[in-house]
């Protein structure tokens, strides 16, 4: 488990320098280069950028031990973390946005279109991204890692955006007339990465009040739990977002006739089974009950027939 941490944390590592160079390379290139599609394209890169960052905090800070000024652990680091990069994000994409709206409407005619360095640095990022995307799907897929998987989607989705803005520009210069075509893709790719923004930072938002998991995480994490031998049925099962991870709590019902330890160690079964499905569950909370007429609730689940 250590080792695959450590090589999950090297692959987030080698992810976070790429798109901080393709971030600053991009945005400069395309500034001096007179291409919206590239600035877009660069504020993407932030985007993965802000994906990375808070994978390695939720893979090494947010993981810290528990401590007296948090009993709870540090997992909503990861959760501050893309809360804080997704509103730096959505203030790039207003700025983007305004300015390419500004530039179609006043300058339309002045407009000239890209230097061939923005395709260049366009093209050569589509490459890179495309061949992380595939390294880093085979270490998701290696070491069976939720997180790894998604920041690869997160390279895909960046090397899209690369050849979007690759297309405009090399349309811009072959085709003077439609040079407005890179400040109307930057236009796109700045609501297309704003959607994006809003997502990150409306996620976050959810997480920080305590949103629950999906239904169908919800009922996957339940099954293990009438399956266990001893177990009579369980009811006020509820669970909540802990930054990338997942805190679950419940009333667990078992024979009355059960004595305290008989029960402790029921619970601690049931405790085992959903860890070795979810490694995900980083708190479970069991409160035993017996398994009495006065104990039994409409909105459980009993194992009685």
């Amino acid at each position: 488990m250590i080792a695959a941490s450590a090589e999950g944390i090297r692959t987030i590592f080698i992810s976070l320098v790429v798109n901080v160079v393709l971030c600053l390379t991009k945005v400069s290139v395309g500034i001096f280069a007179r291409s919206h599609a590239l600035v877009a394209d660069g504020i993407h890169s932030l985007v993965d950028l802000a994906s990375d960052i808070a994978a390695m905090i939720g893979l090494r800070i947010a993981h810290l031990p528990k401590d007296d000024d948090h009993p709870y652990g540090h997992h909503r680091i990861s959760t501050l973390a893309t809360l804080l990069i997704s509103s730096l994000v959505l203030t790039f994409c207003v700025g983007l946005a305004w300015h390419s709206v500004s530039s179609l409407v006043v300058g339309s005619r002045e407009s000239s279109p890209p230097d061939m360095a923005a395709a260049w640095v366009a093209g050569g990022a589509l490459i890179l991204k495309e061949v992380f995307y595939r390294y880093a799907r085979r270490q998701a897929e290696r070491l069976g890692s939720r997180l790894l998987m998604a920041n690869a989607v997160d390279h895909r989705a960046d090397a899209v955006a690369s050849l979007l803005a690759l297309v405009a520009v090399m349309v811009s210069r072959f085709y003077p007339s439609l040079a407005g075509l890179d400040q109307v893709m930057g236009l796109v790719l700045a609501g297309w990465l704003g959607s994006e923004g809003v997502r990150l930072f409306r996620d976050a938002c959810q997480h920080l009040v305590d949103q629950a998991p999906d239904e169908a995480v919800l009922k996957d994490l339940s099954e293990h739990i009438l399956a266990v031998p001893g177990v009579r049925g369980f009811h006020a099962f509820r669970a909540r977002h802990l930054g990338d991870r997942l805190e679950v709590d419940f009333h667990l019902q078992v024979d009355a006739t059960c004595t305290v330890g008989d029960g402790h160690a029921i619970a601690g079964r049931v405790k085992a089974e959903i860890r070795a499905t979810h490694p995900e569950v980083v708190s479970i909370l069991v409160h035993v009950e017996p398994n009495e007429p006065q104990h039994l609730k409409s909105e459980g689940h009993s194992g009685i027939k």
